[in-house]
């Protein structure tokens, strides 16, 4: 009896050590618990940031980290928050971070769209037009980022890239005003004005009081070569019935080195040269008009011809019949002998 149930021991032993050593078993029970997503906290850290509150947003955040070190968005809140405070060291330090636990691409996007303004503060056009390229290439569908790619591709003037960028933008968001403006812009600088044209009233369409959209317009009529059915009398006066307006908009919010006076004073200078101009070419054509009628007068004193009539070998005048031209010369006839 021992013997069997000694046996009997050894069995169930075993198997119970077989079922506590499984292997699933065994990983099951070294994993650790499931991360804590610190949603509320992180929540909260943004809503503070969306107010302007800075230091209380980056608290929140911290808060939100130290129940989910990894946890990204917080980093997020966090980078954009110091970014504002002006600590752009511990901005790039969290972007670190970031990148090493697996940010999304619409963190990606809104990091790389950071460092592209700090790029702009130290007035490096290239490197911000690269930045924000990336963050329009890892978030595509975002207006805004193309929007803002567009715009910097107008500050290197470089109207051929800015053109299909800032058309996407609008195409994405067509009520987009902004990026309308900007596409104007871009069409404006490639000299194709009726686009130009066609996109600021589309941005006036979408928003009434769009004071720079107004600006715009008349800067157009003020620098294009030509407009359709305008001559310069009228697109120097539609400059200036633009930019007046622009400052009706503006109001007392204009500032004082507002250029649009002195826009307003060049296209009224601009209608003074032409009316000069048109003035200096009528009377140039009414001395020429003297000069060739004294010409005519002293060319038919020199041939001698009677007053009022045409010199020598000169054509005959409109309407006069012609004279009836000679016959052809008959043969000589010879001297009779001498004499007969």
């Amino acid at each position: 009896m021992r013997r069997l149930g000694r046996i009997a021991f050894a069995a169930v032993a075993a198997a119970s050590l077989a079922g506590l050593f499984r292997p699933e078993v065994a990983l099951a029970r070294r994993q650790p618990p499931p991360p804590v997503i610190p949603t509320e906290e992180t929540k909260q850290a943004e809503q503070l940031y969306r107010a302007a509150r800075y230091p209380e947003a980056v608290a929140a955040a911290k808060a939100a980290l130290n129940k989910n070190e990894r946890y990204t968005p917080a980093m997020l809140v966090m980078a954009k928050a110091y970014y504002k405070l002006h600590k752009f060291e511990w901005m790039r330090k969290l972007w670190e971070m970031m990148q090493a636990n697996g940010a999304s691409n619409s963190e990606k996007a809104e990091i790389y769209q950071l460092l592209g303004f700090l790029e702009i503060d130290q007035k490096n056009v290239p490197g911000a037009i690269a930045l924000f390229k990336q963050a329009a290439e890892a978030q595509p569908d975002n207006a805004m980022l193309w929007n803002n790619l567009g715009a910097e591709y107008l500050t290197a003037k470089n109207y051929a890239e800015a053109a299909p960028v800032l058309e996407k933008a609008v195409q994405l968001q067509p009520g987009f005003a902004k990026a309308h403006l900007n596409l104007g812009d871009a069409f404006r600088g490639a000299k194709d004005y009726e686009r130009a044209q066609a996109e600021y009233q589309k941005a006036l369409q979408l928003f009434p009081n769009y004071a720079d959209a107004v600006f715009n317009l008349g800067i157009l009529y003020l620098d294009a070569d030509k407009m359709p059915n305008m001559d310069l009398f009228a697109k120097q006066n539609a400059a200036i019935q633009y930019l007046q307006q622009y400052k009706q908009m503006m109001g007392g919010t204009l500032p004082v080195s507002d250029p649009a006076d002195t826009y307003i004073l060049e296209a009224q200078e601009g209608i003074k040269k032409e009316e000069k101009r048109l003035e200096r070419l009528k009377k140039q054509q009414e001395r020429e008009a003297a000069r060739a009628a004294k010409k005519a007068a002293d060319d038919a004193k020199k041939a001698g011809a009677p007053e009022g009539q045409p010199p020598e070998g000169a054509p005959p005048a409109p309407g006069a019949t012609p004279a009836p031209p000679a016959g052809p010369a008959g043969p000589a006839i010879p001297a009779p002998p001498a004499g007969q």
